[in-house]
């Protein structure tokens, strides 16, 4: 999941980007003869769609000749207008943003997919059965123009768990060098650590000073980071240090708290995180490097354990196996009242423009009857996580359902997935994972870790911002003030952060006022749109 996420997120970097010059040479790899040709955005490391053998068997089945062709995200990125790539009839991973979308229906240049639904009855009875989903999708004319990536697990909504070294606090004990107001027993260091941010603040105060790792070394000049995270990435980032100080922040400090679009930048709490994490940054417990790496360089880092304490999806993930058990889940962190707090991630299960078809295409209802076919479980599963044949699941089946292979040599699970995984367009509910498919038993370990020790604490009221239907006029209106609060707001957060003297309150009542005309509209438009979503469900 996290490698998929990253190809989404490059893939929205680039309803960014406009360059210049339109790209229009046709696509590398040449199209060649074939019925249908298909523009992905692909990396190196990912196998050749076509000798994929899932592809291969949906050609077989459907009696359709698609050809993939493909491009890197940074090939893509290149391209202002992605629509006008010669010779090809679809884009998958087209990761246009809700205002493209709008505009490349309006023009036709992309299909009216909701126009050609008895070509696919797989998508007509998922848009018939789940109302949320069709309404999501839709654009502001009404008409649906890509086909979604579906995949509910309950996951999304907490992309962050808090580990902890427990060999170093180990060492500490050892030693008899614990902080003066935390008091820890080993049999204490198991997940579901309770500690008050201002005993994490402790330990990671040791952590700094500690030779921990025993080079002889400390501080800036050791290899230890006390605490690790990247900032405003979709996972692992700085949202629930924040929400400890009593906010529901996420990296969009957006939510809806009791049915109301709120932005945490209103809330003092949210000023008092920084008043206080000013301190720790000029402390050298937080580093600048948690705000320049990004996650790759922070996991290839954290690998050999050097990591004191970090935010992340799993543990599993950021240190190689032979460390993990050296670190342990910590609670939410307890504020000075002893509440604690998560927000919640406005990361969606149900994702628009995983794919868009081309106007020229010369048989719309051909191409559309193959993607239906990646809409049925079996080849859900196999587009999402590789397919039978490549050792993603076992081969055979038990009590009918698909049952993931974990074990895959050296390489890891995500290695694996990204090379054998084309992701995309999937439809993976609960009624898949109970009847169809068994869940792998990682992301089963997460929702239970997730169960224990991370829902309980979610901020009272407060839920994510679901797909919203916005008007052509709202969505012109927010990518204007989006782009520059987003902005304003992560400069301001830096400031702070590294201020040499403590941020004052009148700093922060100031960017307010400079910024208030932006988050009023902001928030005018999504709790507008908002309450014509929860209209439609009715």
């Amino acid at each position: 999941m996290k490698i998929r996420k990253k190809l989404i997120a490059l893939l929205t970097a680039v309803t960014c980007t406009v360059p210049t010059l339109a790209f229009t040479a046709a696509c590398d790899g040449g199209a060649g003869d074939h019925q249908f040709n298909v523009l992905a955005v692909k990396e190196s490391t990912v196998k050749d769609y076509n000798e994929m053998p899932v592809f291969k068997k949906l050609n077989e089945e459907t009696g359709k000749d698609v050809h993939w062709t493909f491009k890197t995200s940074s090939q893509y990125s290149q391209n202002s207008d992605p629509v006008s790539t010669r010779g090809i009839d679809a884009i998958y991973h087209a990761g246009f943003s809700n205002l493209q979308l709008s505009n490349y229906g309006k023009r036709k240049r992309i299909v009216a997919i909701d126009e050609h639904l008895d070509s696919m009855p797989n998508f007509k009875r998922i848009l018939d059965s789940r109302p949320d989903i069709k309404e999501a999708l839709k654009s502001p004319d009404g008409h649906i123009y890509s086909l979604p990536r579906v995949e509910e697990m309950g996951l999304k909504q907490y992309p962050n768990i808090l580990f902890i070294n427990k060999t170093w606090i180990e060492k500490l004990i050892d030693t008899n060098n614990l902080p003066a107001n935390v008091s820890l027993e080993k049999a204490d260091l198991v997940d579901g650590l309770d500690l008050s941010r201002a005993e994490f603040k402790a330990l990671l105060q040791k952590f700094n000073t500690v030779d921990m790792d025993g080079d002889g070394k400390v501080g800036a000049a050791g290899n230890e980071i006390p605490l690790a995270y990247v900032s405003g990435n979709w996972q692992g980032n700085e949202s629930d240090l924040i929400a400890s100080f009593g906010v529901p922040e996420n990296i969009e400090h957006k939510t809806i708290v009791n049915g109301q679009v709120k932005f945490t930048v209103e809330d003092e709490k949210w000023f008092n995180a920084f008043q206080e994490l000013n301190g720790w940054y000029k402390d050298g417990l937080i580093r600048a490097t948690n705000y320049t790496r990004d996650q790759d360089e922070f996991l290839a880092y954290g690998q050999d354990g050097r990591y004191g304490a970090f935010y992340w999806w799993e543990k599993e993930t950021v240190v190689k196996k032979d460390l993990q058990d050296n670190y342990i889940i910590v609670l939410p962190l307890k504020d000075d009242d002893g509440n604690r707090y998560v927000g919640v991630s406005n990361e969606l299960e149900v994702e628009k423009s995983e794919c868009v078809i081309l106007s020229t295409c010369k048989d719309v209802n051909g191409l559309l009857s193959y993607f239906d076919k990646f809409f049925e479980p079996d080849y859900s599963a196999q587009l999402n996580y590789g397919s039978i044949e490549s050792g993603a699941f076992k081969a055979e089946k038990e009590n009918g359902m698909l049952i993931p292979n974990d074990e895959h040599g050296n390489q890891s699970a995500d290695d694996f997935r990204m090379q054998n995984a084309p992701y995309g367009v999937v439809y993976l509910t609960d009624e898949v994972w109970d009847k169809t498919v068994k869940m792998e038993s990682r992301a089963r370990t997460r929702l239970d870790r997730l169960e224990a020790y991370v829902k309980p604490y979610s901020y009272a009221g407060a839920t994510n911002i679901p797909n919203l239907n916005y008007t052509e006029n709202e969505l012109k209106e927010l990518s204007t003030y989006e782009m520059s609060l987003g902005g304003n707001i992560r400069t301001q957060m830096m400031k702070w952060l590294q201020a040499t003297s403590t941020p004052q309150k009148s700093e922060w009542t100031n960017f307010l006022s400079q910024n208030q005309a932006s988050i009023n509209k902001i928030k005018e438009i999504n709790q507008n749109a908002y309450d014509r979503y929860l209209e439609a469900l009715k």
